[in-house]
């Protein structure tokens, strides 16, 4: 036990979770957090950004790219709030963000006496877009209190967790004993729960596994090959379960997703319901993508999913199986009987993919090309991350992903303006890697002042921006649902080659593919920041 500031617990119980890397920006409430960071600066990665909203999107992208949980700092009242969407996200994508924040004197809390920045239930304010809320009341709680969250992030479904600290304990002394990272055992499925789902396939050969992001999560891709392997399944993903499972594999599918509006129709949607079995793994199937849609599924579904709660919430299953993905997959697979699988899964995907790729090429050609340039010249470990613009839309039917997360987009909320901060925090979680960002004009201007950010710590990144001056999936709205009555879909934007420039950053302007095509392998090989601007004033339909 040591005589330390509130802010010194806080630090320094973090790096005992394992935490090296954070991001945030400086605040009056935090500064005692600050001063403590002084001391640790050959230890401890700070990233200091523009907004807060941009640094819970770094830490998410952080956290999907290393699979840890990400850490950013906010401060009391307005700083907090300014990061609800981007915590909405992180829920509906089930990524472990933890957000310390402060707020105001533990005497003065909601009491609603006119503090400086004081928010009335703060804490309350969080509940509705985090997994778990805590306020430490005491120097003590501060590593309790944290360990508890890291203990969270290991045991349940990941999410992201809201901690803040009365300002008065952050900068007051007290003797702090700092608790050390504990050893969580993942939660094992009910044997009797397994026993039953391999009873469900028992005598399925024409059998189909629908894979979300839960199995990236649990790092669970080579127990879904196996499982797959053994089942002669077809493998399909969910949006967020891209790299889930190799594209090149040969019972790989496609992505569930499209079906409606501009994406073209998706020939997996018909195939489902005509398999034996589908087996649903880490996945909340959620409405939007599912239901929404018009996806059915046939009369035996098997759910495996951390979260109990999520089993047969949308669509009724047979057997479900609540746990850690690895753990139920390898349980399952040592359950089945000799009677499951059998059936030609490689046969079958190769078929589909054919028709899904001729279905999306004959609705969107110009798409079809633009990503097929793009793919040959990213890296195949190279991280992609989307924000909400039509190309990244396309991307999820038609950009191939080969590993596990190697793509990331806000597959959630889909907030825009989550592309760029969020691929920031990938390049700093992954180095070693090259990152590349789709996003459009108008979602890159919600947070581009985190240019800044990635001059300041030379983030190594090639920032796509399709630049067709308009809120693209809107005014595409308006063209076919609203009989082209245009209103509030149009863009004025700045320069973006000269407005990176002026940052000290390289940027390129290219009109053409082959430009395109050009500037990106040049960027990918310098490894360091560039940002291409892709002048689509006619859309996709005169980019070639």
């Amino acid at each position: 036990m040591a005589r330390m500031m509130g802010g010194r617990a806080v630090i320094e119980s973090l790096m005992a979770q394992g935490v090296d890397t954070a991001f945030g920006i400086i605040s009056v409430h935090m500064m005692s957090v600050y001063d403590a960071l002084y001391d640790f600066q050959d230890k401890f990665r700070f990233i200091s950004a523009r907004h807060e909203q941009a640094t819970a999107y770094e830490a998410d992208g952080y956290a999907r790219a290393t699979g840890k949980p990400g850490v950013c700092f906010t401060s009391t009242g307005p700083g907090a709030a300014n990061t609800l969407g981007a915590l909405g996200e992180a829920w509906s994508a089930s990524s472990p963000v933890l957000q310390v924040t402060s707020n105001v004197d533990l005497a003065l809390v909601d009491k609603g006496l006119g503090f400086l920045h004081e928010p009335y239930k703060q804490q309350q304010m969080f509940e509705s877009v985090t997994r778990w809320t805590a306020m430490p009341r005491t120097h003590q709680e501060i590593p309790q209190t944290l360990l508890d969250a890291f203990t969270r992030f290991d045991t349940q479904r990941p999410g992201p967790i809201e901690i803040e600290v009365p300002t008065d304990i952050l900068h007051s002394e007290a003797d702090v004993e700092v608790l050390g990272r504990r050893e969580n055992a993942k939660p094992a499925p009910d044997p009797s729960a397994i026993e039953r789902a391999a009873e469900a396939l028992a005598g399925r050969k024409r059998i189909a596994i629908w894979a979300g992001g839960g199995v990236i999560s649990a790092d669970a891709s080579a127990q879904l090959t196996a499982l797959a392997e053994r089942l002669g399944a077809v493998v399909v993903t969910t949006y967020g379960g891209k790299g889930a499972f190799p594209a090149d594999h040969p019972q790989y599918a496609g992505v569930t997703w499209g079906g409606r509006g501009p994406y073209g129709p998706n020939p997996i949607q018909k195939y489902l319901p005509d398999a034996d079995a589908v087996v649903i793994v880490g996945s909340r199937m959620p409405y939007h993508m599912t239901k929404m849609v018009g996806i059915q599924l046939p009369e035996t579904v098997v759910q495996l999913d951390i979260d109990g709660d999520e089993l047969g919430k949308n669509y009724p299953v047979t057997a479900g199986v609540a746990g850690d993905a690895a753990l139920a997959l390898e349980q399952l697979i040592a359950a089945l009987p000799g009677s499951a699988g059998g059936g030609d899964g490689a046969g079958e995907a190769t078929e589909l993919r054919r028709q899904v790729r001729e279905a999306f090429a004959a609705s969107e050609p110009n798409q079809q090309r633009t990503l097929d340039a793009v793919r040959r010249v990213i890296p195949r470990d190279a991280i992609v991350v989307a924000d909400a613009t039509l190309p990244a839309y396309s991307a999820v039917q038609a950009f191939p992903v080969y590993e596990p997360r190697t793509y990331m987009g806000p597959h959630g909320w889909a907030d825009i303006g989550f592309g760029f901060p969020a691929s920031l925090g990938a390049a700093v979680g992954r180095p070693d890697v090259p990152v590349v960002l789709f996003s459009g004009d108008g979602g890159f201007q919600l947070n581009l002042q985190e240019l800044g950010t990635a001059a300041q710590y030379d983030i190594p990144l090639t920032a796509i921006v399709w630049n067709n001056s308009s809120w693209g999936v809107l005014r595409g709205q308006q063209r076919t649902l609203f009989k082209e009555r245009y209103m509030a879909s149009d863009l004025v934007n700045p320069d973006f080659v000269r407005l990176a420039e002026s940052y000290g950053l390289p940027a390129t302007r290219v009109g053409t593919l082959a430009e395109l095509e050009t500037t990106l392998d040049a960027a990918i090989k310098s490894r360091g920041f560039h940002l291409i601007d892709v002048s689509m004033p006619e859309d996709f339909a005169g980019f070639r």
